[in-house]
C-alpha cells in the first residue's frame, strides 16, 4: 500500500488518464488519499517584470486579477480531474506556484506521499531539448516511487 498518493494534474490527457489511475489505486485500497496538485508559474513574477512598462497607476489591480485568473484556470484544470473520483474517496486538491518539476518533488517530500503519478504530456525531440521533460526530472528528483503515465 502506498498511503497518500500525489498526482500533478496539467490538463493534458496524460495527467488526467494519471487521475483516472489514482482512483482506481483508492477503489483497490491500495491507497488513503489522493492529493489532485497543479503547479502554476507565478503571476506575481511577471506582474513584476512589467513594472518598468507598465506604468499606469492600475498596475497593483492588475496584479490583483491576474492572480485570480491564474486560480480560476488551475482550479478548472483540477476540476477536470476530480471528475475520475467518487464522491465517498479521500482526494483533496492544492495549487502551487513555482517551477513544476521542483515543486511537484517538494510537495511530495514535505507531504510524506508514498507514490507520484504523473502523465507524460509526450513532447516531441524539439519540445524536450528547449523546454526539458517535467515527467523526467521529477523521477530523478523524487525521494519516493513515481509511476509516469503515458
Amino acid at each position: 500500500m502506498f498511503g497518500r498518493i500525489l498526482v500533478p494534474i496539467d490538463g493534458s490527457p496524460a495527467s488526467l488518464k494519471a487521475a483516472k489511475i489514482a482512483s482506481d489505486f483508492l477503489r483497490k485500497g491500495c491507497a488513503v488519499s489522493v492529493t489532485l496538485l497543479h503547479v502554476a508559474l507565478n503571476p506575481q513574477e511577471y506582474a513584476l517584470q512589467l513594472e518598468g512598462f507598465y506604468t499606469r497607476p492600475d498596475l497593483p489591480r492588475f496584479r490583483e486579477e491576474l492572480m485570480e485568473k491564474v486560480q480560476e484556470i488551475a482550479q478548472q484544470t483540477l476540476d477536470q480531474a476530480l471528475v475520475s473520483f467518487d464522491s465517498s474517496m479521500k482526494v483533496e486538491t492544492e495549487i502551487e506556484y513555482g517551477p513544476p518539476a521542483e515543486t511537484i518533488c517538494d510537495v511530495a517530500h514535505s507531504g510524506n506521499y508514498g507514490l507520484i503519478i504523473i502523465g507524460n504530456r509526450g513532447l516531441n525531440k524539439l519540445q524536450r531539448l528547449f523546454l526539458g521533460s517535467i515527467s523526467s526530472k521529477v523521477t530523478s528528483l523524487a525521494k519516493c516511487p513515481v509511476l509516469v503515465i503515458k
